[in-house]
């Protein structure tokens, strides 16, 4: 009966909170016993144990970092292991292995991405992306390096670390590499339309569109530039990634043979790091590397024979169409070969002189190359790199004239000089040893998996773990050496002023660098389709049908592993916090084991501020934390910040209501954090800094305006699908007009439009704009700290507060209500010239964060992301990402380094029309509520805890409601919203950003047209 039906249900419903409820507890303890486990079996291992096949070589403490680490060599393969275990439930795993190709037709970079599509135990298309819906992983990726390819990721639940473990290894060690799948990633012949065999024929591929992608990037070509002219002779003179114009020459077969060859346990280092057992760990693996017979594999990297006499080699790259005068628009930095990164006393050593010298306005090349004006910043890749076989430095400026060239290496070598003769300021020293010691308290949730890249550059290269992690031993020895007097001197003269492996590049921008970049494209594409058959024709044809075919068909996913959604906890995380209030500005303190450090942020409210204001905030904040204050001028400033503050910025703060539409907040964001002893000076810092802010300093606020315009251009094609989300948004919202005036192309060219006056038009507004900010009652600060100094911050707010005055605004805090004028869609173009690839962009309006449709949209995007997008734009469109997201009262669809355009808009339309008609199962429907409640319980350092609530995230109740709307979604909520919300009738941005050969076709179609930096037509 249907009493006795909702009895049932109710009865169901009670268990499975009771059991949500003991999940919850069960794994509460058995985090807390599993760490007090791991700690207490650290003291257990020695050198010599065998376990599972394993010998351990070594076991070292390493109270620098509380670990320990353990080195095991598995006994079969030679396979090399690296266990770290620490108190930390965010459990890492990679397996990483030594690729050094000798060409550049990206076959390490390829292989990395065929290698995920499949494997003996998952022989399913692309089971990598469809474990981001089956997993809690708080991280999963792949990356190829210059000499190595990895494979890591990260979860905070146990079996979820050994599903994604046993996925992992089968597909490094037992991948498929299908012949269609390595068309997919790598390169393809294709017909524009498959379905007509006298269409053009084109490149597609993956990885040939990523690569792409980055040869608009002036950076990444004057960083590649060095390294394969500094280290020519073996692997770091090829592009691991791939050149797309040496990519089309990469077989099929030739990719399975590097993987026979690299892809091995004996050429393999696998790294663990958390709080499980080391035991269950190399069961597992060893199980899996058991199948293998050794092998002597071929893959050590020699060190580059040193150089007699220096070189010089002069770059091409593409102009930038921001900048006036680009044949004044040099890159020049000079490069020099260092020790290898296995000798880690000198690699610390060299680290500590070469960051001495470029880090900080008082830094002595800052001082030779920026002060003077000889560049607008440093070059590209300025620092110590310690991820190849030889470590190298680079030093040079970008925005050099034609006639400064021989200036900037004539004043890098007078620093050279002056540091041989002179050494360096001991107060310097002491800032940069300050720095190293405060970045090893400073906790973040990601620091197993950026330990197990370094661990993995450095044993690759004959460097033990334990050698790279003992950081202390080496600071120590450089200090007692230094106090000798003569260390830092003798370490410039033999690896710097003397030393003849040293490699100047220029790299000149070029107008035509664009179009001749399409030019070789098309020679190549003509060379490789010139002498095509119609049979080949034909063959090409069915090739593209077959793997469309399979790009289609359904798969049985059953193999995969998959988190249960009844393991999904049913309460958000908490801390507690405590409420109070210092001379009338309300305090949030969240007190937690911050190892030694205090965090402070205030949010100052900026809702006074006129409209034409709003548009310098970015600006105002970059040069408010940037300029000297009260009795210091900037260079002063800058080294007591180094000596007595882990971190001291200012950034625009924008936040969406999370009740109403079309309100927000918008205010500037005042960071810092330091040890517990410096508590009174980084107060003390910030009330100089708001009391007296030296905006006079017009010399620095020039060069932080030279600085921002160079690295526009690089910034904008690096984070295109950005620019393009942030400018469909404003066509919809008024938080996304504000987010495009603020960071956005419109931002862009506010700040174009400054560094084209007078440096007083800038400074003026800036001083007015700091005038509102003088009022703490529009002030609200949060405090993360341990119990013990909670009194000590307060007592210092104190004293902060007393000095600014309290003028009680009136306006309601922080909040800007403004109202949406209603307009039709709009379609518009973004023209970057020699940009390679595409970036598109729809927004639409959507709902605010606490509103029951919140969660069901969030979930939308999740869906369409994985299950459709993923299929229609990366796999057979071959754009390198795309996705849909629910941001700041919009829901927007995106791709990224896209080769399509119009294709891709229509693919949303198409995707909006598989959600509103439900063509998604309800397995689809589980996985997007896993991938979502993930991300929602992603890991928070103890620094940030309450950050989110307090810059105006949910509260604690509304958090729970919206997880309770994530797990109680229906499918046909999940068609509602998309057809409400979604719908072709409902007002949206379109907006394209891409190269000049796309201008007419889009003008045509009916788009407005813009240029970066200018309008050209409305």
């Amino acid at each position: 009966s249907p009493t006795c039906q909702k009895r049932r249900k109710r009865k169901q419903w009670y268990q499975r909170r009771v059991r949500g409820m003991i999940r919850c507890l069960q794994k509460v303890g058995s985090s807390a016993l599993r760490h007090l486990s791991a700690v207490r079996n650290a003291s257990t291992y020695a050198a010599g144990d065998k376990i599972h096949g394993y010998t351990v070589s070594a076991v070292d403490d390493v109270p620098d970092f509380n670990l320990t680490s353990i080195e095991l060599i598995h006994d079969k393969t030679g396979a090399r292991h690296c266990h770290v275990i620490r108190d930390d439930s965010n459990n890492s795993f990679s397996v990483g292995f030594a690729t050094t190709p000798r060409d550049d037709t990206g076959v390490a970079h390829i292989l990395e991405h065929t290698a995920l599509c499949g494997s003996d135990m998952y022989p399913v298309r692309d089971p990598f992306f469809k474990m981001l819906t089956r997993s809690f992983s708080t991280f999963m990726n792949a990356f190829t390096g210059p000499d190595f390819t990895m494979y890591p990721f990260s979860t905070q639940n146990e079996q979820d670390f050994y599903n994604l473990l046993s996925v992992y290894c089968d597909a490094a060690l037992f991948p498929n590499l299908n012949r269609l799948d390595f068309l997919q990633e790598g390169w393809r012949l294709e017909h524009s339309d498959i379905s007509d065999i006298s269409s053009d024929i084109v490149f597609k591929g993956v990885v040939f569109n990523e690569m792409k992608g980055y040869t608009n990037n002036t950076g990444y070509i004057f960083g590649q530039s060095v390294l394969n002219g500094l280290l020519p002779s073996h692997t770091y003179g090829s592009c691991s990634g791939g050149d797309p114009m040496a990519i089309p020459n990469l077989s099929h077969e030739q990719l399975v043979s590097f993987h026979k060859t690299h892809y091995h346990p004996s050429n393999a280092i696998f790294y663990t790091y958390g709080d499980l057992p080391l035991e269950k760990h190399l069961e597992k693996i060893g199980a899996v590397v058991s199948q293998f017979d050794p092998i002597t594999p071929n893959t050590l990297v020699p060190s580059e024979p040193s150089w007699s006499e220096p070189r010089e080699i002069i770059v091409r790259g593409p102009h930038d169409p921001s900048v006036a005068d680009n044949e004044n628009n040099l890159t020049v930095a000079i490069n020099y070969k260092l020790p290898p990164v296995n000798d880690r006393y000198l690699n610390t050593a060299l680290s500590i002189v070469a960051d001495a010298l470029i880090t900080g306005t008082q830094s002595k090349f800052y001082e030779a190359l920026i002060l003077p004006e000889l560049g607008s910043d440093f070059a590209p890749g300025t620092g110590l790199h310690s991820y190849t076989k030889d470590t190298y430095f680079t030093i040079g400026v970008k925005g050099v004239t034609k006639d400064n060239v021989s200036q900037v290496i004539k004043a890098i070598e007078d620093v050279w000089r002056s540091v041989a003769e002179e050494g360096l300021d001991e107060v310097q020293v002491a800032a940069l040893l300050h720095q190293i010691e405060i970045s090893k308290k400073h906790q973040t949730t990601s620091f197993g998996l950026h330990l197990g890249v370094g661990v993995l550059g450095a044993w690759l290269h004959g460097s033990k773990p334990a050698e790279y992690l003992q950081l202390n031993s080496h600071l120590k020895r450089f200090k007692e050496l230094e106090s000798e007097g003569n260390h830092i001197k003798d370490l410039v003269k033999e690896h710097f002023l003397n030393n003849q492996h040293k490699l100047t590049v220029t790299l000149i921008p070029d107008a035509e660098y664009g179009k001749k970049l399409s030019d070789k494209e098309e020679d190549l594409l003509k060379e490789k389709t010139s002498q095509l058959t119609p049979e080949d024709k034909e063959t090409i044809q069915k090739q593209a049908l077959e793997l469309q075919a399979a790009q289609d068909t359904a798969q049985d996913l059953s193999c995969l592993p998959c988190i249960q959604i009844d393991d999904v906890p049913t309460t958000p995380l908490h801390y507690d916090v405590h409420s109070t209030n210092v001379e009338g500005v309300p305090v949030r303190v969240y007190t937690g084991p911050t190892n030694g450090l205090s965090y402070f942020r205030c949010l100052v409210s900026d809702c006074d501020l006129a409209d034409e204001q709003e548009s310098v905030l970015p600006l105002y904040s970059d040069i408010l934390s940037s300029v000297g204050a009260g009795g210091r001028g900037y260079q002063d400033c800058d080294l007591q910040k180094m000596l007595r503050t882990g971190k001291f910025s200012c950034s625009t703060h924008t936040s969406a209501d999370k009740d109403h539409m079309d309100r927000y907040r918008l205010g500037t964001l005042l960071s810092s954090y330091c040890l517990n002893e410096n508590l009174p000076f980084m107060y003390s810092l910030w009330q100089e800094l708001l009391s007296n802010p030296h905006f006079h300093e017009t010399d620095r606020i020039k060069a932080l305006l030279d600085a921002n315009v160079a690295g526009q251009k690089d910034h904008i094609t690096g984070s295109g699908h950005q620019f393009a989300l942030t400018r469909s948004r404003s066509h919809i919202s008024p938080l996304g007009e504000l987010g495009e005036q603020l960071g956005g192309f419109k931002q862009a060219q506010t700040v174009q439009s400054f560094h084209s006056q007078d440096i007083g038009t800038l400074v003026s507004e800036i001083a007015s704009t700091h005038v509102s900010h003088s009022d703490r009652s529009l002030f609200s600060v949060a405090i993360n700290t341990t119990a013990e100094n909670v009194d000590e911050n307060l007592d210092a707010l104190s004293q902060l507060f007393r000095g600014i005055p309290d003028i009680k605004s009136s306006k309601d805090y922080g909040i800007v209500n403004r109202e949406i004028v209603a307009v039709d869609s709009v379609n518009e173009f973004i023209e970057i010239s020699n940009l390679g690839v595409n970036f598109c962009a729809r927004s639409y309006r959507g709902v605010p964060a606490s509103h029951p449709d919140s969660p069901t949209l969030t979930l939308l995007g999740s869906l369409l992301s994985s299950k459709f997008l993923h299929k229609e734009i990366r796999e057979k469109g071959g754009a390198y990402g795309s996705g849909a997201v629910v941001n700041n009262q919009t829901f927007s669809f995106f791709s990224y380094r896209d080769p399509n355009n119009v294709a891709t808009l229509s693919t949303f339309d198409k995707a909006i029309d598989w959600a509103c008609q439900g063509s998604f199962t309800d397995q689809h429907l589980e996985e997007a509520k896993i991938s979502v409640i993930g991300k929602l319980d992603a890991p928070i350092a103890p620094g940030r805890r309450g950050i989110s609530e307090f810059l105006g995230g949910l509260d604690f109740a509304q958090r729970q409601a919206f997880r309770a709307g994530i797990l109680g979604t229906r499918r046909e909520d999940l068609q509602r919203v998309a057809q409400q919300y979604l719908s072709k009738d409902q007002t949206h941005g379109n907006v394209v950003v891409g190269a000049e050969t796309e201008t007419d076709k889009f003008r045509d179609l009916g788009y407005s047209i813009d240029k970066f930096g200018q309008a050209i037509e409305e």
